[in-house]
């Protein structure tokens, strides 16, 4: 733009600047203002007349710059000094009434001289003054406003969908009760609250503070809270007691728990909220499939924090999905008591005969499924020998070891036989295995053991591909009793079982053992049977029972199968 219009074509542009949707408003080169359309005059508020031949920062300034130093420049008219043209997308300026309006806002410079000699970029030409269009930016930014409040909750949503899946996931990797409920409140914690806690209705009627966490407070002061509470209340009145008795979740209060001293286990809460400097707090069972397991405890520590209905939501999830692996530890840990439970009973106790010295040690699988095929044996013969039988029954389960209980007892009926050596009882039994048990692969030792007429004792024994047992003298020397025969149980392969005899020195240890304790994941067989060794000769002049535990803690079982072990001390 350059000069004044005159003539016909200036009132032209004058009627288009009136009609204009846009606020139109110029400025002579002092700024003050020469031209004020109507829809400025709604935009601001001030008429034609009051705004004509007035400074421009009376009636149109940036909020943010109404405490300005007066000669700074106003960036709405920063175009008179550069001559270059500003704009922006949304401003807050101030309306007549005092009211914030938001604004997009255009300036550019008007030029005296000819438009075509004139250069904003550069800088060149006399301004003569400036036009400024304003456009109400208030229905736009209301409209990205709640585009990003829309996608906040998203993210928000997003997040909260994560962490339930974060927790399912960790909490689902373990079946380790008193794992869970730890793994629960570091997760919980800060992303749901300052502090979290569990208490958990114990199987046996107490209630035990099992878990709690705290963003300020040390590990060693959080520890001092966990332990047994006072018993539940028949008819609770206090919030943790009502949700233990299968009640819902609760928002409360940091006093929620005053109003009950005379409920201890409410009293105990009361205190526990003092101790984490409690705000707000929620309380949700840990339920699942209609029994309640406990209750998970949420707070907020700092004011201006609490659970609103989307925080509700989130917690019950976590709570009940944390109720499901309880649930499922607690069945696990139950079959698993029943499966070591029944294993147990048939591991007979052993004899101690004459001077030799036994000892077994059977340690199940951790997995719950996989308790049931090892097993060990000792018993008196005919004639004063000791019979010694460890074997594996192929599987890891309930029926492995009902399996291996008929093998067992098929064994000791055939190892009776005075004259039978320990060649032709693994012969017969290998028989009739398919006639008395459905069994299909196993492996075994069978040893006997008994004095000679000269004092000294004696091993006779025959393996059925079974981890070769380990004779370890009284001074640390080892070695393998390698005589090796074929499996029971399968008619397709053939081959010996040869008998083997040796002397047992006198105070020397013999070994038998499954192959749990030798057999890792990813460990050469070769390595762990080196183990074997050098483990025993360093224990050789132990205790028997010493060695036997100290035997399996050097080892190092990975608990993927049973381990049994049976040992023998010949005397002295």
């Amino acid at each position: 733009m350059s000069g004044q219009p005159d003539g016909r074509a200036g009132a032209d542009q004058a009627g288009l600047v009136e009609a204009m949707n846009s606020g139109v408003v110029a400025v002579n080169a002092a700024g003050r203002i020469t031209a004020w359309n109507p829809r400025a005059r709604q935009l601001l508020g001030y008429t034609r007349e009051e705004a004509l031949g007035s400074p421009l920062s009376r009636f149109l300034h940036r909020a943010a710059e109404g405490d300005l130093p007066p000669g700074q420049d106003r960036r709405i008219l920063r175009a008179l000094r550069t001559g270059v043209p500003e704009h922006a997308d949304g401003d807050p300026f101030t309306h007549r009434d005092g009211r914030p309006v938001m604004l997009s806002w255009s300036s550019a410079p008007i030029y005296a001289d000819d438009p075509a000699a004139a250069s904003p970029e550069a800088g060149t030409g006399t301004v003569a003054g400036a036009v400024i269009v304003l456009q109400d930016a208030a229905g736009r930014h209301r409209i990205e406003r709640e585009r990003h409040d829309r996608m906040a909750q998203v993210r928000r949503a997003n997040s909260r969908l994560e962490l339930v899946a974060e927790i399912t996931t960790v909490l689902s990797s373990t079946l380790d009760e008193d794992e869970v409920l730890q793994r629960l409140v570091r997760l919980v914690v800060p992303a749901l609250g300052d502090w979290a806690e569990v208490d958990l209705l114990v199987p046996d009627g107490r209630i035990e503070r099992a878990a709690a966490t705290h963003r300020e407070l040390s590990p060693a002061d959080v520890a001092r809270l966990e332990g047994p509470l006072p018993p539940l209340p028949w008819t609770p009145r206090g919030p943790l007691a009502r949700v233990l008795r299968g009640g819902t979740t609760l928002v409360v209060s940091a006093d929620a728990a005053r109003a009950y001293p005379d409920e201890p286990l409410t009293a105990a809460q009361h205190e526990l909220f003092q101790t984490m400097d409690a705000h707000t707090a929620i309380i949700t069972p840990l339920a699942a499939r209609g029994e309640t397991y406990g209750a998970l405890t949420l707070g907020y520590s700092r004011p201006g924090h609490g659970y609103g209905p989307d925080d509700r939501l989130v917690v019950e999830d976590v709570a009940r999905r944390t109720g499901l692996v309880l649930a499922n530890a607690r069945l696990f840990a139950a079959q698993r008591d029943t499966a070591e439970a029944m294993q147990r009973s048939l591991l007979t106790p052993l004899p101690q005969p004459d001077d030799l010295q036994l000892q077994a040690r059977y340690v199940p699988a951790t997995h719950v499924g996989w308790v049931g095929g090892d097993w060990y044996d000792a018993f008196p013969l005919a004639g004063g020998a000791t019979g010694l039988a460890i074997g594996d029954i192929v599987g890891h389960d309930l029926h492995a070891a009902a399996r291996m209980a008929q093998v067992r007892n098929m064994l000791r009926a055939l190892a009776w036989a005075p004259d039978a050596s320990p060649n032709a009882v693994l012969e017969r039994l290998d028989a009739v295995m398919d006639a008395v048990s459905d069994a299909e692969l196993a492996t075994a030792v069978f040893a006997r053991v008994q004095k000679t007429p000269g004092g000294h004792w004696r091993l006779h024994w025959c393996n059925a591909g079974h981890p070769p047992p380990l004779l370890i003298t009284q001074d640390g020397g080892t070695a393998f009793l390698d005589e090796h025969g074929m499996l029971l149980g399968n008619p397709d392969l053939t081959g010996d079982r040869p008998d083997g005899t040796r002397e047992l020195p006198p105070l020397s240890t013999l070994l038998l053992y499954t192959d749990g304790l030798i057999e890792t994941r990813g460990t050469d067989l070769t390595d762990s049977l080196t183990g074997l060794r050098r483990h025993s000769s360093h224990l050789a002049r132990l205790p028997l029972p010493d060695l036997c535990d100290q035997l399996l803690e050097r080892m190092e079982p990975n608990g993927e199968d049973d381990v049994a072990i049976l040992a023998l001390r010949v005397p002295g």
